[in-house]
């Protein structure tokens, strides 16, 4: 009777992890919020006070110039939307960039591209000195800033996450 009870424990337990372990892991368990990416960054700003005169856009996929300066990709493929956020005029370093994707497994991979390919000198005459990636289910929020125009990274990371519930999957620095 013992060793019934003994295996019965096992097997449960057993159940048990796995079942805690079918989600996929966290990236799965967090959901994106609803709207469009530009209205997503509008409530970014909602968030955040930043001083710069900027201005958001919608990234037209099809243009490979932009597909590159501002999301990294030669391609747009697994990117459903985009659009970006910068200083309407002037040499100054700031972008914003959301992009929602097909899934948050492509989420997480254009974090990645974006944190290595995209230029931050790409304004020729001024750089930005911090950059951040952040993935909320299927989207992706890109920041690179100067920190001399008195906001950080790390403001709009946690302004994205209030967007976004309180939670994201993944942060990438």
């Amino acid at each position: 009777m013992k060793k019934i009870a003994m295996i019965l424990a096992c097997v449960m337990m057993f159940a048990a992890l796995a079942g805690c372990g079918s989600n996929g892991g966290q990236q799965d368990a967090v959901k994106a919020p609803e709207g469009t990416v530009s209205e997503l960054i509008d409530k970014v700003y909602e968030n955040v006070k930043v001083e710069l005169p900027v201005m958001t856009l919608p990234i037209d996929l099809n243009d490979e110039y932009l597909r590159t300066s501002l999301l990294g990709v030669e391609t747009p493929e697994g990117i459903k939307e985009a659009a970006a956020s910068e200083t309407m005029m002037g040499a100054q370093a700031y972008s914003l960039v959301i992009a929602r994707c097909d899934s948050a497994e492509k989420a997480d991979q254009l974090a990645d591209t974006m944190m290595e390919k995209i230029d931050t000198r790409k304004w020729v005459c001024v750089e930005a000195n911090e950059k951040q990636a952040v993935v909320c289910g299927d989207l992706v929020m890109f920041i690179m800033l100067n920190t001399e125009y008195g906001v950080t990274t790390d403001q709009i990371v946690e302004a994205f996450t209030t967007v976004c519930g309180g939670s994201v999957s993944r942060v990438v620095k």
